[in-house]
């Protein structure tokens, strides 16, 4: 009787034992599971500094080129390449797949491409869409829904929008070579509203410029080295009807 209560004992023993490993090993599974779908819905994220640029391969082969004081979440799913512009500038040069269409989200707008190369900025509460190559359309999706409105961009055009809301949209001629100069660590401004140039200045400097009164409507034009904020502001002094208080 000893012998068979020992035995039993160590039998029974066992057996708890292993309902403890299955139960943890089925935690473990479904926590790996939760760990997997969370690193699966979860965006990678890039940012870049004030006064910092940086160039990313993201995992389809497409290119990111960040401004300074941008960040870009981006989702790569199976069937879809969704990113979004949280802040700043970004140019993307797009790998070719028009079986996953290649979509940019500010706000409420939504820049869709298969294949091609353009440029998405956030500044002054604007979007701003310049097309270098190929073919993009920008969707208005309101948070409340409502329908989507959609503008087509054929190459060497900029599309100017409000981020939220019906704001009108504009359509102009962009100059790519101008418009790329952040690129080579230059800002060119010709006949830009003088609130857009500051917009553009302060994402390369700690020293930021404030604009007061409506010198913000005031058109400036030259080409100023990123990072330089003094040389900028002695420029506008000399150009225009402001004065610069230190």
């Amino acid at each position: 009787l000893a012998t068979f209560r020992r035995r039993n004992q160590w039998r029974w023993a066992r057996r708890a034992v292993n309902g403890r490993v299955i139960a943890a090993a089925a935690a473990l599974l479904l926590a790996a599971g939760g760990t997997a779908w969370w690193w699966q819905s979860a965006p990678d994220i890039y940012r870049t500094g004030v006064g910092e640029r940086r160039v990313v391969v993201l995992d389809d082969g497409s290119r990111a080129s960040l401004d300074a004081a941008t960040e870009v979440d981006v989702r790569m799913r199976g069937d879809r390449r969704e990113l979004q512009l949280v802040s700043g500038r970004a140019k993307f040069d797009v790998a070719k797949d028009p079986l996953k269409p290649f979509s940019v989200r500010v706000g409420d707008k939504l820049v869709v491409a298969t294949g091609t190369s353009f440029s998405v900025e956030m500044v002054n509460a604007k979007l701003r869409v310049i097309l270098y190559e190929g073919r993009v359309v920008v969707l208005d999706r309101p948070a409340g829904g409502g329908g989507d409105e959609e503008v087509a961009l054929t190459p060497g055009r900029e599309l100017v929008v409000g981020i939220s809301g019906k704001a009108g949209a504009q359509l102009a001629k962009a100059d790519p070579v101008r418009s790329l100069s952040w690129e080579g660590g230059q800002l060119v401004f010709d006949d830009e509203p003088l609130s857009l140039a500051v917009g553009r200045v302060n994402r390369y400097s700690a020293r930021r410029v404030e604009l007061k009164g409506a010198a913000g409507r005031l058109r400036v034009n030259g080409v100023f080295n990123t990072g330089d904020v003094e040389a900028f502001a002695t420029g506008v002094e000399q150009t225009l009807p402001v004065r610069v208080v230190r």
